[in-house]
């Protein structure tokens, strides 16, 4: 359950950095703080929840770290949780 939660968290935020990426690209700028502060707070939700959930023993000291290793794309993301 609680992995499930945070690959989802990490795929949107993943999503959130392609959409910052393509507001700059596209030039609408006007996008970009909104999509900056969601993904700033989906960020700080990921970190709760992988302290929590490490914390209650709902995963292990490597799920953890799994968990907080960086988000590159949606792309990367989708790779790593196929394989």
């Amino acid at each position: 359950m609680f992995l499930e939660r945070i690959n989802l968290i990490r795929r949107l935020i993943a999503a959130l950095g392609d959409a910052l990426d393509m507001a700059r690209e596209t030039g609408t700028l006007d996008r970009f703080p909104d999509f900056y502060e969601l993904r700033e707070k989906a960020a700080k939700d990921l970190g709760e929840m992988v302290r929590t959930a490490y914390n209650n023993g709902g995963i292990t000291e490597a799920q953890a770290q799994s968990a907080m290793r960086p988000i590159y794309s949606t792309a990367n993301e989708a790779q790593h949780t196929s394989a």
